[in-house]
Formats: C-alpha cells, structure tokens, sequence
C-alpha cells in the first residue's frame, strides 16, 4: 500500500486548494492508497476535522512514501526526512502571481518559488493548460506534469437546493476576488444583456465586506443606480455555493487567461453553462474585458438553452464528468505519477 501524506492549509469552504487536496484524498483511499493529510501551519493538527477528514501531525510523515505539498512543506520536516520522494501541486496562476510580485514590490517572489518547486523535486504537477505551457519554460529536467484541475462528482451534482431566482436567465459570478479576476465586466455588461433580454438578471456572490464600497460605488453610482437593479442577488462570501450554481443558468468566467479554476468545474458539474474568454470546454467564448461581447456571448448562450434549460444542465454536467472528475485524475493519473516517482 502506498502512504501519501498532503501537506495543506485547513479551510473547509474557504480554500479551492483546500477543497482539491479533500477531493484529492477521498478518491485516493477509496483505491487503496493510505492518503492523510497534514496542515501546514499547524504542527500538531489538534481538535481540527471536516467530516471525514481529520488532519495527522506531522509526526505522520516518518510513515510516508511520497509527500504531496499543496500549500508548502516545513522546513522542520524538510530536515527530518529529506529522501522522501515529493510531489508538489502548483494551484496559483501565473498572472496572479506576476501580479502580486510586482504590486508588493518585490517583498514576495512567488513566482520565482514556483519555478524552485519545479526543479527541487522528484515532480510538479500544474492543474490547467495555459499554466502548464508557461511553466514548462522553466523546467529544466521534465518534472512538471499536467493533471487538471478536478472536483468531486458525487459532491457537486445536479440535485440537491436550488436557489429560488424570481428571474431567468440568471448569470452568477460567484469566483474569489482577485486581481486578475472580478465581477465588474459582467456587472457592466448587464445593461446590454438586459436590453435584449429583459427578465436576466445577476448574481454575484463572494464580496469581501473590507471591500463592500468598491462595489456598492460601481453598482449604486451608475446613472440612476441602474445597475444596482439589474442584479438579483448580492451577497457576500458564503459556506455554501451549490445552491446558486444549481439554480443559476450561466456561470461567467472572470479569469483574463480564460482557464477553468474550481468554480467553473463546480458550477457546471451543478449544470450551469459557461461562458468564458479563450476556453475549450465551452462554445461560448468572449473577447476579455469587452462588455459589448461579453454581452453578446451571454445572449448567444441563453438562446441555445432557453428551450429546453433542463437538458442544456445534464449537458454541462456531462462535459465536466469528462474532463474534470477527480475519480478519474486519481485513477489514471495521479496513481501512475507516484509509482513513476517511486521507482
């Protein structure tokens, strides 16, 4: 039996990299694999547990082959057991991390550490294309692999609460705040979506109550706080999205770089079309930044689904089952990759 210890952070509902490395071990164990996971920040883990999962000390690590880092390995740990064989998943994107580098004014390198994780290990995973073909620039020995980012199917799923929208469409954003990724070009193209669809409505879920008037000015001080109507529900960061994605029929994807990050896949395993920049898992793909298309794409979609919004659901869930079931990236092939690194 092969023994896997993740090392990771411990955010129930807050963390997509937290959620991937809980999905991650669920699937590992049902083939076999004895897969705990250790906190990074925590040594000892104590009184912390989410359901099934309870976090190990790092104590656990001398029993470990393969060491999976997700958010970091101590340094303590490091020290103690420095031939165990490591594997290091790289969730942050490249644009995000150029981003925070320079804005922090070179006080934080991280993109210069990812680069380390990839040649200071025996393998580096990376969880989309786009990332993968930046990265694999730096990789000097072929160690970095790509493993697409994936959830849990049995998780996310078609039935279950919905949300009660009075309005349809209905658009959600519903990603976490970053720099490179936010709801203001959908709020802005609301108003050109509206005009040729009257009842479509918005939701946007996830604002950060430090920022609240940010988005209180870019809704309530447009002409007439006319985009403040257009929306339906604004609401800030909660434990619990299923119930707008299942409820929802487009989910907007804010990402510059187009790719699918866990809410994406979240969303449509729920049944939500997506429209997106530059992606290949949807047909309804927008010029970034450009409201008018942006616009455009959304009526677009709408008009393909609006007649049969039920089957347009299973059909979105069956193309995330395809391309993003983590049962299956753990099959076939995370198991390969640590017995490739074992040998």
């Amino acid at each position: 039996m092969i023994r896997i210890l993740h090392f990771s952070n411990f955010a129930p509902n807050r963390s997509g990299l937290y959620a991937c490395t809980r999905d991650q071990i669920k699937y590992e164990r049902q083939m076999g694999i004895d897969s705990q996971m250790a906190v990074y920040e925590n040594e000892e883990a104590l009184n912390l547990k989410d359901d099934w999962l309870t976090p190990v000390s790092w104590d656990w690590a001398k029993n470990a082959d393969i060491f999976v880092v997700h958010r970091g390995l101590p340094p303590k740990v490091q020290k103690l057991f420095p031939n165990t064989k490591r594997i290091v998943v790289l969730h942050g994107t490249t644009e995000y991390l150029i981003l925070e580098d320079i804005f922090s004014k070179a006080e934080q390198q991280n993109f210069n550490s990812h680069i380390n994780f990839i040649n200071r290990n025996d393998a580096t995973t990376i969880v989309n294309q786009h990332d993968y073909d930046i990265l694999k620039l730096y990789d000097y020995n072929d160690k970095l692999h790509l493993i697409n980012d994936a959830v849990d199917m049995e998780k996310y799923n078609l039935k279950g609460y919905k949300y009660p929208y009075k309005n349809h469409p209905q658009i959600l954003y519903c990603d976490s705040l970053r720099i490179n990724k936010h709801p203001a070009h959908i709020i802005w193209a609301m108003e050109h979506i509206i005009q040729e669809i009257p009842n479509a409505r918005l939701t946007v879920v996830g604002l950060d109550l430090e920022e609240v008037l940010t988005w209180r000015n870019i809704l309530l001080r447009s002409k007439q706080g006319k985009l403040k109507s257009n929306c339906e529900v604004i609401q800030f960061k909660t434990d619990d999205v299923l119930p707008y994605m299942r409820g929802a029929d487009i989910l907007y994807n804010s990402n510059a770089s187009g790719i699918f990050s866990r809410v994406q896949i979240e969303a449509m395993a729920c049944g939500c079309q997506i429209i997106s920049s530059n992606s290949k898992y949807t047909p309804f793909n927008f010029k970034t930044y450009d409201i008018k298309d942006i616009a455009k794409t959304t009526i677009d979609c709408w008009n393909s689904i609006k007649d049969n919004p039920e089957q347009a659901r299973k059909e979105a869930r069956k193309t995330a089952l395809k391309y993003f079931s983590m049962k299956n990236k753990v099959k076939n092939e995370y198991i390969p990759l640590y017995l490739k690194v074992i040998k």
